[in-house]
Parts: C-alpha cells; structure tokens; sequence
C-alpha cells in the first residue's frame, strides 16, 4: 500500500468515527423506518379512522419519517379479540378497542358500560381525562396493554325492526345485539330484552335476515355500517355513553426509546381531539342520513329509562367498588 493510499484510508475512518460520534447518521443516509400496524374495526371516512390517520400522520413527521404506522379499517386485520390477543402477544402494535368490548377483559373498564352513569358529555370527559381515566388506564397497563387515547364513541340508543321503543317495557322479549361487556348484556336483561353478541360486522346480515330484532349504537355508527339500510325503528333513549380507546401492547411500547415514547403522548393527545371534534361534526349528518330510512323516536324524558336501572346500579357496586360513586362525584 502506497502512503498516498494509507493517509485516504485514513481520512474515510476518521470521517466515518465522526458520523457515529454525531449520532450514527451520515447526511444522504437512508432512514431506516419501523413499520407498524394500527387495527380499527371501523370504516374509512369516520371519526375514528380519520382520526388514526391524523395520529400516524403525526408521528411520522415527529420522528422524520423513522416511524410509519399503516392504519387498517373495517376489521381488516381480523376481529377486536383476535387482534387484542395479537396485540397483546406484539404481533400487532396498535388496536381500536371498545369499552363495550375491553370491559369483558380489564373488569373496571366495563364500569363505563353502566346505563346512564354520565349526566352529559362535559361529565364524561371529565371523568376520561381525570382520576378515574387514569386509574383505569392503570388497569390497562396490568392487562398487557398501554392506553394512547380515549375515542368518542356518542350515545347508543336502540334499532329495531319490531316496534318503536318508548318506554322499557318495549323492549321486552326483544333480542338485542350487544358486544360481550358483562354490564350490557345484565342492562338488556334489567330492561327486558334477550342479548346477543353478534359480531359488529356481522349485524347488517343479522338484522336482515331477522336472527336478531334489534341492536344499539350511535347515529355516526348505524349509519356509518347502514344499519339503518335494514332497521326500521331508531328510539333516541341513550342508554350508555362509552368510550373508545386505542392501545398500544406493552411488548411494543416497551420497544420504543423515551423520545419516541414522547412523541407517540403528544401525537395521541393531539389526536383525541381531533377524533371528538370530528364525531361532533359528523353527529348531526349522520342522524339525518338514518332520518330518511328510519322512523326516529325523540326520547326527551328518559326517566322511566333512568328509573328501569336504578336497581342494576346498586347490584354493581359490589363489582366496581367506589368507582361509580367516584364517576358521579366528578362535576
């Protein structure tokens, strides 16, 4: 080797140290990118999608590209249980989960399934964002999974093909779809109806071909999914207002450095926002899709709704300990 040659080598090492030492990133070097899955059971264009497409939008340009979480609708990577266990496991990083779902899992997460245990939605996200939010998410954490945000859901009020329902005992003998929440189905069972949990992508079909009377969700939701193609009846009772989350599995989470960590807070609060003010915008268009397909039941008085559960609130709190009193306490 010639000395020419030996002071060239040189010089590339001593270039190449100094990269390492600025943070191992040579300028015109390619980024290498963590490609990640987020799994949500709803359709493009609703507030939860638009808003997880806002998320990985957000972190993609918080982390310069390393970071890019490709966000699957319409239950594409499988069913909520199916992709909670994978999420779990860390074969998948991200889940869309309901409360209504989680609470079969988590057992103070389905406190959020008891019938009229919010006053109104300034009440529910002051118990989401507080105390009881945090607690919860606590409990999350111990299941095996990292609470990123919480994803308005609206108020369920009740579908049907059977009658209009006005008052509980309307809903007696009906066979209402619930999701697996312990808490809804005994609901449907105070009020009178025979739960089922059908599979949410399974309800069009379901109602359709009448293996089930009826069901209960949001306006955005039944329209969302065109329930309200194969419901006639909409009775505007709204019995629960639960919430959505999105989570994280610990074995993914505890894969990212502190930074990114940071990143994923900022980005999630940022997109919590956005998911509500979206659904509050798209509320009043959707009711008025299902207007013209369905016969809609204003409910002003919801008292005799109100009175039907009284008593299932006080059979579950040998379940949840002080947290409905703690949940009605917030003002």
């Amino acid at each position: 080797m010639t000395k020419r040659m030996a002071v060239a080598f040189l010089l590339v090492a001593l270039v190449a140290a100094a990269a390492v030492q600025a943070g191992g990133k040579s300028e015109g070097a390619a980024v290498p990118v963590r490609k990640m899955r987020l799994s949500c059971n709803n359709p493009p264009g609703t507030p939860p999608t638009m808003g997880y497409e806002f998320l990985s939008g957000r972190i993609k340009e918080m982390t310069g590209g390393e970071i890019d979480i490709g966000v699957f609708p319409s239950g594409m990577l499988g069913s909520e249980r199916e992709v909670v266990e994978q999420v779990r496991a860390g074969a998948v990083e991200i889940v869309h989960v309901s409360a209504g779902f989680l609470g079969a899992f988590v057992k103070s997460v389905d406190v959020f399934n008891v019938p009229y245990l919010f006053r109104d939605h300034a009440h529910y996200w002051k118990v989401m964002t507080g105390p009881v939010g945090q607690r919860i998410a606590a409990d999350i954490d111990q299941y095996g999974a990292k609470l990123l945000m919480w994803v308005e859901g609206g108020s369920r009020s009740f579908y049907n093909n059977v009658r209009p329902i006005t008052k509980p005992e309307d809903l007696v003998g009906l066979k209402i779809r619930v999701m697996g929440s312990p808490v809804m189905i005994q609901t449907m069972k105070s009020l009178g109806a025979n739960p089922t949990t059908t599979a949410y992508a399974e309800v069009y079909s379901a109602l359709q071909t009448k293996v089930i009377d009826g069901a209960e969700n949001s306006p955005t939701s039944v329209a969302s999914m065109k329930h309200n193609e194969v419901a006639r009846y909409f009775s505007l009772n709204e019995h629960m207002k639960i919430p959505d989350l999105l989570i994280m599995g610990n074995v993914s989470w505890n894969k990212l450095s502190d930074k990114d960590r940071e990143v994923f807070k900022k980005a999630a609060a940022e997109a919590q926002e956005f998911c509500k003010k979206e659904w509050y915008r798209q509320e009043s268009i959707n009711l008025e899709a299902c207007k013209k397909t369905m016969i809609i039941n204003e409910i002003p008085d919801k008292t005799a709704f109100i009175n039907a559960v009284k008593p299932l609130h006080e059979e579950l709190r040998s379940k949840f300990g002080d947290l409905i009193d703690q949940i009605k306490a917030i003002q």
